[in-house]
């Protein structure tokens, strides 16, 4: 499998760190609003990112911010976002969903040829927060795992919860397996069934008033796919630079820790995690804050 940041100077130890811009040129178009940095994470001692609901985010100068989008792949709307994003070249983190991956394997292969960092969103999409203990670890590794065979190459050890939905548990859980949890910072409420034209206008105001920050889309959403293109203008116009989040060491570099250590912390994954109807469930709502 390819490593997700082969390419990229890795800096030892420091949380976070910066490469030089990727995407200051367009092929196809030069006015395009490109990639203006990448942001390295260590993930090993299980950091979380997003005001919305933690205490701080990503190290973001002043109009600086991250795409995210939830739920997919999703063969159609997915191809869309991917196709705008092509078209600016621009990054994104996409929070996928184990599922959606099994059904759209084609689309998540697109995600990383073309670039794109691939984090999970857990195995079916339930509320984690109100799970068992068994039954959430199996959500968040079963995702891991389907999401990063799926792809030709390591996703990182990005998670967000379902609906943002977590729980004390499963966030010590998460920190001491070396996840990345990100909440938001910048929420486009593209999940309450608005429409592309207001989907721009409620996350332009909201980031004005934050001027950096985590935006977080659904790549599932028809509005969102349609609202994509001119949001990334409207970013372009009001002077706003995008930044790519990838991780200093990858899943498969955990994994592969673990293993080291003796198996013991993936033998009490194995324990805890009993595939079975108790896996499903549907999609929530976002929580409201």
């Amino acid at each position: 499998m390819r490593n997700l940041v082969a390419s990229l100077p890795v800096c030892a130890l420091a949380l976070m760190s910066v490469t030089p811009a990727i995407a200051s040129y367009c092929v196809n178009n030069p006015d395009a609003l490109g990639v203006s940095r990448v942001l390295e994470i260590d993930t090993s001692d299980g950091p979380r990112f997003g005001t919305l609901q933690y205490k701080k985010t990503l190290d973001l100068q002043p109009k600086e911010v991250v795409l995210t989008f939830d739920d997919g792949p999703h063969p159609i709307n997915t191809q869309r976002v991917l196709e705008a994003l092509k078209k600016e070249c621009v990054k994104a983190t996409f929070f996928t969903v184990g599922t959606m991956v099994q059904s759209y394997p084609e689309t998540l292969q697109s995600m990383a040829d073309e670039g794109h960092t691939i984090g999970t969103h857990s195995w079916s999409h339930p509320n984690i927060g109100r799970m068992s203990t068994a039954r959430a670890t199996n959500q968040i590794e079963r995702g891991f795992r389907t999401i990063n065979a799926a792809v030709d190459q390591q996703i990182a050890p990005f998670f967000r919860f379902p609906g943002l939905n977590d729980s004390n548990v499963m966030k010590a859980y998460a920190t001491k397996r070396g996840y990345a949890i990100f909440s938001t910072d910048v929420s486009s409420d593209d999940w309450r069934g608005i429409g592309a034209t207001t989907i721009i206008q409620r996350t332009m105001s909201r980031l004005n008033q934050k001027q950096s920050g985590i935006i977080l889309f659904h790549d599932t959403k028809f509005a969102t796919a349609a609202a994509v293109p001119a949001f990334l203008r409207a970013l372009k116009k009001g002077g706003y630079k995008i930044v790519h989040i990838v991780p200093v060491n990858n899943y498969g570099s955990l994994q592969s820790a673990a293993a080291e250590n003796g198996g013991a912390e993936l033998a009490t994954i194995a324990k805890l995690e009993k595939p079975g109807k108790s896996d499903g469930g549907a999609g929530d709502a976002p929580i409201k804050r």
